[in-house]
């Protein structure tokens, strides 16, 4: 009983500062709300930047597999992914987090058999981006 109370308070902690980060994108400030995202991922997920950038797609999914997170962190792991990049710009660090991206609503399919409107949306915005990059 304890563990899921400390998950559920986790889980409500990272909905905050999410919640906040798209406060700071309605507000204009951009850069303010992808470094703290940033900071969310290193601080509650355990991945600084620099494993994040160093991680090619494939070994990210089997980083998130061996954490073995619940299908909600995994869904906020995905949903704090697509902020720190968006909105998209054409740049590597942005195509490689999206191609993590696109593996965490992966897993969360295969593994934890869940499906949402906003990751499908998630997901259709980042297939539109990249197949704009391929045939450009």
């Amino acid at each position: 009983m304890i563990r899921k109370d400390f998950i559920e308070a986790e889980i409500q902690k990272l909905n905050q500062i999410l919640a906040r980060i798209m406060g700071l994108k309605n507000d204009g400030n951009i850069e303010e709300a992808k470094e703290e995202a940033l900071q969310t991922l290193s601080d509650s997920f355990e991945l600084p930047a620099a494993t994040l950038t160093g991680l090619s797609a494939e070994e990210f999914e089997t980083w998130a597999r061996e954490r073995q997170f619940s299908a909600e962190k995994l869904n906020l792991l995905g949903q704090y992914l697509f902020e720190s990049v968006y909105p998209f710009e054409e740049t590597d660090e942005t195509f490689a987090t999206l191609g993590k991206t696109i593996a965490v609503l992966n897993l969360l399919e295969t593994e934890h058999h869940q499906q949402s409107l906003d990751n499908i949306s998630r997901r259709e915005q980042i297939n539109h981006f990249l197949s704009r990059r391929q045939y450009e």
